[in-house]
């Protein structure tokens, strides 16, 4: 699918001016419609002509006029996956604009030189979230899809589950409203939202795209009331300042409407005696030359709030004349989409606040059953209490596992029941006691939801565990990140570590190693360290490393360490005593730039008190691992001259408790294994020395 383009030089005029509001796009939509498809244009100006012609036309409809609404939610997680509340709302919305009950109706002029409160007009025609789905299932007129390539500068692509987002329901049952989080824009300006009208028959891409900040009132909506603007397109009403100033006839020119008087151009104000055009169009309803009408739901002005009797007669006429459209606001169609009833209770469903959490903690349950629930049951396993009747109860977790809910809800009649296994994990508080050691050497997959977690920006390769490259063990952490160039971010998660214990004047120590390489000079990939004392409620940076200073260099292919040359440390010392607490964690964070693989491996941590500082004067020149350890090490030793070496342990004291190796050692990285059979527990001083060097390293042995 093409991204639309800017055809007209007088759209561009405006495009970059309208701030952060943003504004809509059908026009620059339709343009590129009209490019693909010769003769459309002309079609459209020839339907609105016979709706000038027909006498039938009726001003007033008696019977009742409901449209069902299906929203895809195309999100890549976080805001953009908006609340059912949000939904709601802006339905709601969509129906005041469409029935007369906008709450600042009062507001509309009605003044010598702009006599509009008499023409608003009320449009008859309900909009309801479908309660029944095309393969004739229960629904809540809601389907969600994590997408992130289709969920930001969305397209019409958002509209096709096979280039990331959903497909459209049939648009003779159902009026299709994608919600994303931004829309395409070729010119750099904001684009709220773009419909498309239904003089072409009406295709798979009829509806609406929208921007979640414009969609709803509560949530992340700000009330701003675009959605009944795209839908008036949606039911073929054009802008009010379509084509600008003439003075023809006003139903075969502009918005071919004769109760909304032209205007030269979008409007971006509500200035009370803005009038921008001087000609009175040929059978002007009005008779003179009024002001602007900035209140029309179809201009851009941010005061809109009314609909006029010759809108109406437009969408009347379309709703009659245009098949796909008679057939949607049908009252068989209502039947078959079950709208304009209360429904009966057919799903038990429900969200919680958060699934991840530490023993002791709370999480809150949020009912979204449907429909006419009037009674629920739930159960929750692990929880207090373990039952409730609440619609939306909170239950408190305070034993470490992973736990199921079940709900089952009835409408006084029916009854329906779902079960979400394995639905809360509740991490250990307090957490592992320091020292705390991670080289992966136990563990078979990440994330294993009792050591660590794994966030995925993008539903791409995550965080995983690699044990066929060079690293200290046989194990290591991996994110396969060759080539991934959408700037997503991928996270592993410790579990609890209770550092409640340590004394606010001692010093944490942490440390890890990793190996990077990057694939091109202009990658600018970062790595990012946090630490959190909420349990993983709030996180702070500690450490950011990205461009050359994460790695200066380049690696074409996909890149694994071949040696243990290639791994650099990282010391952490900005840890404050703030962050001694039961829960406390840590956080790698990896963002992308097209650029290559990422290894992480030998993470420390401990209290300095503990375990000591290194006293070489190079400290990166001896590395222990694992440390601390219960029986053996492995000891790498960065050697820059070639010499006999001893390796000893010794006590507090000084004195060698153990000769652990003695031979020849050469340039470069050497590694050696070390056996501890028989030390009893404690700390040691590891000990490197020849005639000319002398490196020291702190030793736990447990």
């Amino acid at each position: 699918m093409k991204k639309f383009l800017l055809l007209a030089a007088g759209f561009m005029a405006f495009s970059t001016t309208f701030g952060q509001d943003g504004h809509c796009g059908t026009d620059e939509y339709m343009q590129q419609k009209y490019a693909e498809n010769p003769g459309l244009e002309t079609a459209v100006h020839e339907h609105m002509m016979r709706r000038a012609l027909d006498p039938s036309v009726a001003s007033d409809r008696s019977d009742e006029c409901i449209i069902p609404v299906v929203v895809h939610v195309i999100h890549a997680g976080g805001e953009g996956n908006i609340s059912m509340e949000q939904i709601e709302s802006a339905i709601d919305m969509l129906n005041e604009d469409f029935n007369l009950l906008n709450p600042d109706l009062a507001d509309v002029r009605n003044t010598s030189d702009a006599p509009f409160f008499p023409v608003a007009t009320d449009i008859e025609i309900t909009f309801e979230l479908a309660k029944i789905d095309p393969n004739g299932d229960c629904t809540n007129g809601v389907e969600r899809r994590y997408s992130p390539d289709a969920a930001f500068d969305a397209t019409d692509e958002a509209k096709f589950y096979a280039t990331g987002g959903l497909d459209a329901w049939p648009r003779s049952e159902y009026m299709n409203i994608w919600v994303v989080n931004s829309i395409y824009s070729s010119s750099g300006g904001i684009i709220n939202g773009y419909a498309q009208f239904p003089y072409d028959g009406g295709d798979a891409a009829y509806g609406v795209i929208i921007r979640h900040p414009v969609f709803g009132d509560v949530g992340t909506g700000t009330g701003v009331r675009t959605l009944a603007h795209e839908i008036g397109h949606c039911l073929g009403l054009f802008h009010t300042f379509q084509s600008g100033c003439h003075s023809g006839s006003c139903d075969s020119n502009g918005d071919y409407v004769c109760d909304t008087p032209p205007v030269d151009g979008p409007q971006w104000s509500c200035v009370p005696t803005q009038n921008t055009c001087d000609d009175i169009p040929s059978g002007d309803f009005y008779g003179f030359d009024v002001l602007d009408q900035f209140e029309n739901l179809m201009s851009y002005s941010p005061c809109r709030m009314m609909l006029t009797q010759g809108q109406k007669d437009v969408m009347d006429y379309n709703i009659a004349d245009i098949g796909f459209l008679s057939s949607l606001t049908s009252e068989a169609n209502a039947i078959a989409t079950g709208v304009g009833t209360e429904g009966v209770a057919c799903a038990a469903d429900f969200k919680a606040d958060d699934d991840v959490i530490c023993a002791g903690s709370s999480v809150e349950f949020t009912d979204y059953s449907y429909h006419n629930i009037s009674s629920w049951n739930w159960t929750f396993e692990g929880g207090s209490p373990a039952s409730s009747t609440d619609p939306n109860p909170t239950v408190t977790y305070n034993t470490g596992g992973v736990y199921s809910v079940t709900l089952e809800v009835s409408d006084g009649t029916t009854t329906t029941e779902t079960t979400y296994e394995d639905l809360i994990m509740v991490l250990d508080n307090p957490g592992e006691t320091p020292p705390y050691k991670e080289g992966f050497e136990d563990i078979t997959a990440v994330p294993d939801y009792e050591e660590f977690l794994v966030e995925n920006d993008n539903g791409g390769e995550a965080w995983e565990i690699a044990s066929d490259v060079v690293c200290f063990g046989d194990n290591c952490i991996k994110l396969g990140n060759f080539g991934n160039s959408d700037e997503s971010k991928d996270a592993f998660i410790s579990a609890p570590i209770d550092l409640s214990g340590v004394e606010d004047s001692d010093d944490i120590i942490f440390d890890f190693q990793y190996a990077y390489n990057r694939r091109f000079d202009t990658n600018n990939e970062e790595l990012r360290f946090y630490v959190s004392k909420d349990c993983g409620e709030t996180w702070i940076l500690r450490k950011l490393i990205k461009g050359d200073d994460l790695s200066e260099t380049i690696y074409a292919g996909p890149y694994e360490p071949e040696s243990i040359d290639e791994w650099q440390q990282v010391n952490i010392t900005t840890i404050s005593s703030t962050y001694y607490v039961s829960n406390f964690m840590f956080k790698f964070e990896f963002t992308n730039d097209n650029g290559n693989n990422i290894y992480v491996d030998n993470i420390n941590l401990y209290p300095a008190s503990m375990a000591g500082l290194v006293d070489s004067k190079d400290q990166t020149a001896l590395t222990i691992y694992p440390n601390p350890t219960e029986s053996s090490v492995q000891l790498f030793a960065d050697i820059q001259e070639e010499a006999y070496y001893e390796v000893v342990l010794l006590n507090n004291l000084g004195q060698i408790v153990d000769n652990l190796y003695a031979g020849q050692l050469t340039i470069g990285t050497n590694k050696l294994d070390l056996s501890l059979e028989g030390v009893p527990a404690g700390m040691y001083t590891v000990q490197l020395r020849s005639e000319n060097k002398l490196y020291n390293q702190k030793l736990i042995k447990q």
